[in-house]
């Protein structure tokens, strides 16, 4: 378990990274993020995400709530056991069996889990990762590969079905755009590891804040001994 002065030296070097970033606002966490570590390796029903962006969520659902999961996990855990619906879309065969295996343990029915790998491409031409269109992702063993089927999911559900959109997984500025009609007024689209510049290089240009409110959550996350940041992105009209 990491001591409260690694914690200290730990926010001093991430607020080189982070703006903004208050010691006394941090404090708070270091007894739930010394105690992650020894859970590092199961999978729990809390989202490996800040902290803080789980208290916010936590505090902004309940069971009459559709969500929608780019990215299955400890997250899909969480919100099966506050929600109404979820649906959960997972590139990787193996880590989707082991999430149903949790879902059965615990006994959640409202979940759909769906297991949608990524297509060859037809050529060898490497779309920006930052493309909304291009549908790649930053993973290098996926360069050849498209993640269109796995995005354009989400497409089979009706407008503004979604109270949240959960973007934590492949292909993100692609599952952005698919996203955006499927969020209710009010509802939020939220992006994981928004400190990753690329990921918002045109996410901004599609959610205009006359009709998006953003809302950042910076700071420690489980397990780890690094910052990140979760962007929500609230649907105003």
């Amino acid at each position: 378990m990491p001591s409260f002065s690694k914690y200290l030296k730990l926010i001093r070097s991430q607020k080189r990274k982070f703006s903004g970033l208050s010691y006394w606002g941090l404090i708070k966490y270091y007894k739930r993020w010394s105690h992650s570590f020894n859970a590092r390796d199961e999978m729990h029903e809390m989202p490996w995400m800040t902290f803080e962006v789980t208290d916010f969520l936590q505090e902004h659902s309940n069971n009459q709530m559709r969500v929608f999961e780019y990215g299955s996990g400890s997250s899909t855990l969480f919100w099966a056991k506050r929600v109404k619906e979820v649906i959960s879309i997972e590139h990787d065969l193996e880590w989707s069996r082991k999430v149903e295996e949790e879902l059965a343990q615990r006994k959640y029915s409202n979940v759909q889990l769906m297991f949608i790998p990524p297509e060859k491409r037809d050529n060898n031409k490497v779309p920006e990762i930052a493309d909304p269109f291009g549908y790649a992702s930053d993973d290098e063993n996926f360069t050849a590969f498209s993640f269109e089927s796995y995005v354009k999911k989400i497409n089979e559900f009706d407008d503004s079905y979604f109270d949240y959109v959960v973007v934590d997984g492949r292909s993100r500025p692609s599952c952005i755009a698919a996203s955006i009609r499927k969020v209710k007024q009010g509802g939020y689209v939220m992006l994981d590891n928004s400190e990753r510049k690329y990921y918002l290089t045109n996410t901004l240009k599609m959610l205009p804040i006359n009709q998006w409110q953003r809302l950042d959550f910076c700071g420690p996350i489980p397990g780890s001994m690094h910052f990140s940041q979760t962007t929500l992105f609230k649907r105003l009209s």
